[in-house]
């Protein structure tokens, strides 16, 4: 439980920086890098893709592109509860920060995919 209080406390701090020119360009600059070097889990990379694909969207509100890129900078930045580095482990804590926005905005990031056909 504790941990799942730390990954909230640091979505909360990332969506502040995740709706500045700052946020939204480091997204756009480490995000394909980043998902490239991790590999892993095919449904969690795909979720990523189109979380990334709906935070570039020009039509969503800020309040939930803020959340969305949240979790995008989650997974870039390499120092979050458990540092990614650490091999296997690393990831645990930013695949829970993602799945806890997907499943925030679920419904929308669906019809958002079937709308825009992402693969």
């Amino acid at each position: 439980m504790k941990q799942k209080n730390k990954i909230i406390a640091m979505l909360q701090v990332l969506k502040k920086e995740a709706m500045t020119k700052e946020g939204e360009k480091k997204i756009i600059d480490q995000f394909n890098r980043k998902v490239e070097s991790v590999g892993g889990i095919q449904a969690l990379i795909h979720k990523l893709k189109v979380m990334y694909h709906y935070f570039r969207d020009p039509g969503v509100s800020m309040k939930k592109k803020g959340l969305v890129g949240a979790a995008l900078l989650y997974f870039i930045l390499p120092t979050d509860v458990i540092f990614d580095w650490l091999p296997m482990v690393g990831y645990i804590d930013d695949m829970a920060a993602v799945l806890f926005v997907w499943r925030f905005l679920s419904k929308e990031l669906e019809r958002f995919e079937q709308g825009k056909e992402l693969n």
